[in-house]
């Protein structure tokens, strides 16, 4: 693949290439996050595809850069990666994202359909439950009191709470202080769309081959998860025994095996197909 200078403004990304011939992933991580985050899934799903890593704004080596973007909103980040697939010279791709990448996955989904080949979502955020709604707001109004950084740290035990969480927490805590309290508070005035952004996307059909990969301790988004699973009958949900919101980190292992299987599955019915 010709290496071509990538725009001032193209998010920070990373390229490893299996082979020319091979499927492409685009990785997106979640809110606090960075590329760092998926380094337990590269040398796996890299043994058999070709993966394409994003930092979102604001995250990971984009902390770095001046930004005078004055907020942000889902449709703008999706934009910024379809900039970066375009730039890489992918034509189709599986998407994976994880807990808010979900949310960017989707809206790619919606706005480019025809170039996704499949989507895989970990810890996947669908849909806002009456007490998260609660608590988001009660949550938002406390940021501006005890600060951006400490409202960040008590998310993170929130939806991260048991002993078996801890990597999980510690990571992501860890990658989201390289973010300023300029970037926390675009982020986080994100979340005041949230509910009705997933509204939306929970109610859109689609016939692109799904998978969620949720934990059975994910005590804030799995029944919303099992919700969507059972009205877009097309979608395959599978729920990994003690394991919290980010399956990615915690059982690496069981979410790798995942969703390998369930490309190589979307690979003999494409062959089945032909």
């Amino acid at each position: 693949m010709p290496h071509r200078p990538a725009p001032a403004d193209l998010l920070h990304h990373e390229v490893h290439l299996h082979h020319p011939d091979a499927a492409w992933l685009v990785l997106i991580h979640g809110a606090g996050g960075s590329t760092v985050t998926w380094k337990r899934q590269v040398p796996v799903l890299g043994q058999h595809h070709n993966l394409l890593l994003v930092d979102l704004p604001g995250h990971g080596q984009m902390a770095g850069r001046s930004n005078s973007e004055p907020h942000y909103t889902f449709d703008h980040i999706a934009q910024r990666i379809w900039a970066v697939v375009d730039h890489v010279g992918i034509g189709r791709a599986h998407l994976v994202g994880v807990s808010l990448g979900t949310v960017i996955a989707l809206t790619m989904r919606e706005q480019r359909p025809q170039r996704v080949a499949s989507l895989v979502n970990g810890g996947a955020i669908l849909r806002l439950s009456k007490r998260l709604k609660v608590l988001a707001t009660a949550s938002l109004a406390l940021a501006k009191v005890i600060g951006y950084p400490a409202f960040y740290r008590l998310s993170a035990t929130i939806m991260m709470p048991r002993r078996n969480h801890e990597a999980s927490r510690r990571v992501f805590i860890r990658e989201s202080r390289v973010l300023s309290t300029a970037e926390f508070r675009k982020w986080t005035a994100m979340y005041r769309g949230l509910n009705a952004t997933l509204k939306h996307l929970f109610a859109q059909a689609s016939d692109i081959p799904h998978l969620l990969v949720m934990g059975a301790q994910d005590h804030l988004f799995l029944e919303e998860a099992q919700a969507y699973a059972r009205l877009h009958t097309g979608v395959q949900l599978e729920v990994i025994p003690r394991c919290g919101h980010v399956v990615t980190i915690e059982r690496a292992d069981a979410f790798n095996a995942t969703c390998l299987a369930f490309l190589a599955g979307l690979g003999k019915a494409d062959k089945a197909v032909a």
